[in-house]
């Protein structure tokens, strides 16, 4: 049998010259700065939604297509959608024949004209122990987007990138919070004089200082400090044994930019904060029902149409139909068909037939 994709696939077999390393290179810095701004809470909030949404998506179709779309498939996807704004899988024969969808790492288009037909795409796939790197036409891909923009319609654009400045408030506003917490933590003790190391040696504080170690909760009889040690009441802290704390203390209003960066980042990804703070069960199940209409469903259909183009087969990935709030649905329904409104037509209407995701 020879798949639709089969005869145009082109592979090459390169060492790579030297305009490649300096490409990698480039790719590379850029994929370290947007993992750095993708090392935020939010962004994985978002990022492991929709992997876990398009994981939980029961695939149609042909037996040998659903075995290739497999849900680790899918999960990456989702989340490469969020982290990357775009995905792509190259269509594979396996050892036992099978078809595979094999996620690549690194790929770049560097052939066609405005015509996708004429593109070329040279993507990299990775194992354990070897790097495999293939020439191949669109036909002999699964390539999906975020977004794009008109100037580089052959490049996904990811919410990252369309809010970079919301993307850069996050991480910054996370990354000094987690420096905050990073800090030093201890208590200080105020004495005239600091004798050495804590060996009896070279400190004459050193059992003073194993007392207090130890003393794990316990009662710790310890000299008066009052007299300042034979330098006087000068040199004495204004109480004996006032302990002052050393540890994180951020601003309120770094803590406040993180919040509003958080909620932001997550609307930029297509969710609502609801799904992830401590809302109520109604606005749960709210921005639960906006998240599968506005963004899983969506970028599922994209999904949809790219494998069904790709593999010459009608794929159809279906939700749990949970989110789309059936108790409300059902009234709607009812009220058609007490209007007179067909059932199946009513049903068809509110998306509860077998043809809704």
């Amino acid at each position: 049998m020879r798949w639709p994709w089969q005869a145009r696939t082109e592979r090459r077999s390169s060492a790579g010259d030297f305009a490649d390393l300096i490409l990698r290179a480039i790719e590379a810095d850029e994929a370290a700065a947007t993992m750095d701004v993708a090392a935020t809470g939010a962004v994985e909030a978002a990022a492991g939604a929709l992997s876990r949404a398009f994981a939980g998506a029961t695939v149609e179709g042909p037996e040998w297509a659903v075995r290739a779309v497999t849900r680790d498939c899918l999960a990456l996807t989702g989340r490469d959608l969020i982290r990357k704004g775009q995905s792509l899988h190259a269509l594979r024969m396996g050892m036992d024949g099978r078809l595979l969808l094999v996620p690549c790492s690194d790929w770049h288009w560097q052939d066609g004209n405005h015509d996708p037909a004429t593109w070329r795409v040279r993507a990299s796939a990775y194992g354990p122990r070897s790097t495999e790197t293939w020439l191949l036409p669109l036909d002999s891909v699964v390539f999906v987007t975020w977004g794009r923009r008109s100037e580089r319609p052959y490049t996904g654009t990811g919410p990252l990138t369309f809010a970079s400045q919301t993307a850069k408030l996050g991480f910054h506003a996370e990354r000094g919070l987690a420096d905050e917490a990073a800090g030093p933590i201890a208590q200080l003790l105020a004495i005239p004089s600091d004798g050495g190391d804590g060996t009896e040696a070279n400190d004459p504080l050193a059992k003073l200082k194993s007392d207090i170690a130890k003393a794990r909760g316990k009662a710790a009889f310890v000299e008066t400090t009052s007299g300042g040690w034979g330098e006087g009441r000068d040199a004495a802290p204004r109480r004996d044994w006032q302990a002052a704390r050393l540890g994180p203390n951020p601003p309120a209003g770094l803590v406040e930019a993180r919040q509003a960066a958080f909620a932001a980042t997550l609307a930029a990804c297509g969710a609502s904060v609801a799904l992830f703070d401590d809302a109520d069960g109604t606005a749960k199940r709210e921005a639960l029902r906006q998240f599968h209409m506005g963004t899983v469903r969506p970028l599922a259909r994209v999904l949809e149409a790219e494998l069904s183009r790709k593999l010459g087969a009608t794929i159809r990935l279906r939700f749990d139909g949970y989110a789309l709030d059936m108790v409300s649905r059902a009234q709607v329904v009812q009220k058609l068909a007490q209007a007179g409104v067909a059932l199946e037509v009513a049903m068809s209407a509110v998306g509860m037939t077998d043809d809704a995701p």
